[in-house]
């Protein structure tokens, strides 16, 4: 089973993968909606958001402080 799987999930995620049986999985997944259409190009954020956000996420209780709370 997990041979089978790994080969799906290869199928369908692996564009370098040619041959009959990659396309056909490739095609049998996209027969049942199971494959993303890929979207546009993401671009990653601002070097500057990045540090606003890490600085805010910092802020607050920190887990260990809840977790010997016991909360």
């Amino acid at each position: 089973m997990n041979e089978y799987v790994t080969a799906v999930l290869d199928a369908a995620t692996d564009p370098d993968l040619a041959g009959d049986e990659a396309t056909s999985l490739r095609e049998r997944l996209g027969a049942a909606g199971l494959l993303a259409v890929p979207g546009p190009p993401r671009t990653r954020p601002a070097a500057a958001d990045l540090a606003r956000a890490r600085t805010e996420a910092s802020r607050g209780t920190p887990l260990s402080s809840l977790v010997e709370q016991g909360r």
